[in-house]
């Protein structure tokens, strides 16, 4: 793994055995270190050309509305027209944290296929997958086809 960017809030790294750009969030971040994050992911999917994200969000927290309708509104068209394509998303047990990434991704254009795991390895499997657009039953919380 090669790590990107790295702070008290976030590591992103890129993972060339996959071709997958990883970000775990390590606390609830400000709404600054939270878009400076999302843009280090960003930065990383143009840097290594890899359009496969997973975001390990379990200590990410409850999001702020705006937070999520910049994510969704601002921050997700420049991802996509970087080739970001497919996200799978490890998420806590957490309500308020499920809720906020529900939120975001509902305002989310459809372009992007994602899916919510509770396992590492079970986000990674999906996301590496070609042309899979339905998240893995057995240890999903979530996927696209739910929403």
């Amino acid at each position: 793994m090669e790590i990107y960017f790295d702070t008290d809030y976030i590591t992103v790294k890129y993972d060339p055995a996959h071709h997958i750009v990883i970000s775990i969030a390590k606390v609830p971040p400000t709404s600054k270190e939270f878009r400076d994050g999302m843009m280090a992911i960003l930065g990383a999917v143009r840097h290594f050309k890899a359009g496969r994200v997973v975001c390990d969000v379990i200590n990410l927290g409850a999001l702020l509305e705006d937070d999520q309708t910049w994510a969704a509104k601002e921050w997700r068209p420049l991802a996509v027209a970087a080739g970001h394509s497919k996200a799978a998303f490890i998420v806590p047990d957490d309500v308020f944290t499920n809720m906020s990434m529900e939120d975001m991704m509902a305002q989310a254009d459809k372009d992007v296929s994602f899916g919510y795991f509770n396992r590492m390895e079970d986000a990674i499997r999906w996301v590496i997958i070609p042309q899979q657009t339905s998240a893995i039953k057995s240890n999903t919380v979530k996927s696209k086809t739910d929403l």
